[in-house]
């Protein structure tokens, strides 16, 4: 599973309500997950959800 800019701004809105530097965050989420790792392995959706809480955690405290 990828994640797309589209997919941020509306199926994960939620994730960046009420948070501090959604902007860079977004970016970050972006750089990591748009494209798969390589062609064996995938992105999972609980890698996504669990890395993004991450560095949205981490933007919003910077």
């Amino acid at each position: 599973m990828t994640i797309t800019r589209q997919m941020l701004d509306t199926t994960y809105v939620c994730w960046f309500r009420n948070k501090r530097n959604t902007e860079k965050a977004k970016q970050e989420i972006l750089k990591r997950f748009s494209e798969e790792p390589d062609d064996i392995h995938h992105w999972t959706e609980q890698d996504i959800y669990e890395q993004s809480r991450k560095i949205i955690a981490c933007w919003d405290n910077a």
